[in-house]
């Protein structure tokens, strides 16, 4: 083998899964509920606050 790039088993199973032809009923099932919402940094919500306020003048 030459120079060049090296395949690694992971990198070819991964090629081979997606290359792969599904049908309907084994195609990946969608997520089921959307991911949740972040928790606002420290002081996010008073900093938000501010600026609107200031906004508004």
């Amino acid at each position: 083998m030459g120079q060049g790039m090296r395949v690694t088993v992971d990198a070819a199973m991964r090629a081979r899964d997606v290359s792969r032809v599904r049908s309907e009923d084994d195609a990946p099932s969608p997520p089921a509920a959307p991911p949740q919402p972040v928790k606002p940094r420290r002081g996010e919500k008073r900093r938000l606050a501010k600026r609107r306020a200031a906004a508004e003048l």
